[in-house]
């Protein structure tokens, strides 16, 4: 027997089975969904909707698009020759802030793990592999990392 409300338990079911949220964190998250205005909750419900109605994959580099091509692949100024291969849409983000890469990206949805049973095979993997051997990529001369991240700096502080 459910301790909630039906349509309350059902909420709290379907946030638990987002990553990173363990059943408190989905309760924490479902109350605060009640307490809020009705306003609030349905612009929060719109947006979800939009999102999935109106973006995709770019059918290119596989990161999020609203469009058959995401805007790095679309942008004609990037150099077509030189291609960062990245785990996750967000780790775009990470070598954009850099403002030192102008190539274009590969997304291969996920990490290639042979050992969780993770390979090549996926459908992002599997076209980077596919594409690579006919086209002419070069190593980019200073590859941006998870470590050319900038640093924050140390926190100093006045003698009074």
């Amino acid at each position: 027997m459910s301790v909630y409300a039906g349509p309350v338990q059902v909420l709290i079911d379907e946030l638990g089975r987002m990553p990173g949220v363990g059943p408190k964190s989905a309760q924490r998250i479902a109350f605060h969904l009640l307490k809020i205005p009705a306003e609030d909750a349905n612009r929060l419900a719109s947006s979800i909707l939009d999102a999935k109605a109106r973006v995709s994959w770019c059918r290119r580099c596989f990161n999020i698009s609203e469009g058959d091509l995401c805007g790095f692949c679309a942008d004609e100024g990037r150099d077509s020759s030189v291609l960062c291969v990245v785990e996750d849409p967000r780790d775009i983000v990470a070598v954009e802030r850099t403002a030192e890469f102008r190539g274009r990206y590969h997304v291969l949805q996920g990490a290639i793990s042979p050992i969780e049973g993770s390979d090549r095979s996926s459908s992002a993997s599997a076209s980077y592999w596919r594409a690579s051997p006919t086209r002419a990529w070069r190593r980019s001369s200073s590859p941006p990392t998870r470590t050319s991240r900038a640093r924050p700096r140390p926190c100093t502080s006045h003698a009074s």
